[in-house]
């Protein structure tokens, strides 16, 4: 059977079906895979990837637009003696935060991290100004979630450097960003910490919202020189070695940088 008949019976049997390939094939490389921690690899870097590498440390942390404090409770739950730092911005989802976790011993601030000190503004929906989507970026809502009924709020952020140096923080072994397509920034407001070598384990989100914020994963090669990039799957770490803009695919997925010194 020559390539062109084999190219048709693959697309009548993806027709007959009703499979989307592309989205299958996604699927077997960790994309896409967002139902929950479980399918998203989240837990399987927390209880092997993390727990490998603290072993009987005493960890410090860092939650990145941390919402209700899922994944902060998560970390707790597998790491108790950890030291957490939580960010979220979101006043209103904060004070869902901070009761969720005020039994954790996890350090709570109402605070964005950004490339510097400012006051920005963080949109959401109307009818749920909890949603883990509020984003900086309006377009994130109106464009790809085309919400009808947005609603602003102003926010200070901070620096993640800045914020070590006030708050005695020497060195950050895992930090996890996700903040709707703000990730970029928060690292290079932790450029003195990145570039002298002190946050181990970096985790941020990558996807479709990367297109109104204009950043490719190139970026994060160039911030993250020192680290080398994997692709989060359920129960796997995918390398991908040196940049190819192959993976430049704005689709839901997780990545973990890992700094070369580290061996995990």
């Amino acid at each position: 059977m020559d390539k062109k008949n084999i190219h048709q019976l693959i697309l009548n049997f993806a027709k007959l079906v009703s499979v989307d390939l592309l989205n299958l094939a996604y699927q077997q490389i960790g994309i896409l895979k967002y139902w929950d921690e479980n399918v998203s690899g989240e837990y399987f870097v927390v209880s092997s990837v993390l727990t490998k590498y603290f072993q009987d440390q005493q960890p410090t942390i860092f939650d990145v637009g941390a919402n209700v404090g899922k994944y902060c409770t998560l970390l707790k739950t597998v790491f108790p003696n950890a030291i957490v730092y939580a960010f979220e911005p979101n006043p209103n989802t904060f004070k869902l935060l901070y009761e969720n976790i005020k039994s954790l011993n996890v350090k709570c601030y109402e605070l964005g991290c950004s490339s510097q000190n400012s006051k920005q503004t963080i949109y959401t929906y109307r009818n749920d100004d909890t949603s883990e989507h509020a984003s900086v970026y309006k377009n994130v809502l109106l464009d790809l979630h085309k919400a009808n009924n947005v609603i602003e709020m102003e926010f200070k952020t901070t620096t993640i450097d800045e914020f070590c140096s006030l708050n005695d923080v020497s060195h950050i072994n895992f930090i996890k960003i996700d903040t709707e397509r703000h990730e970029l920034d928060v690292l290079m407001g932790a450029k003195k910490m990145i570039s002298h070598n002190k946050i181990d384990i970096i985790q941020f989100e990558f996807n479709e919202m990367n297109i109104i914020s204009r950043v490719f994963l190139k970026d994060f090669y160039q911030i993250l020189s020192n680290y080398n990039l994997y692709r989060i799957d359920s129960d796997r770490l995918i390398p991908l070695f040196s940049y190819e803009s192959r993976n430049e695919i704005f689709k839901f997925q997780n990545f973990l940088a890992i700094h070369k010194e580290i061996q995990v």
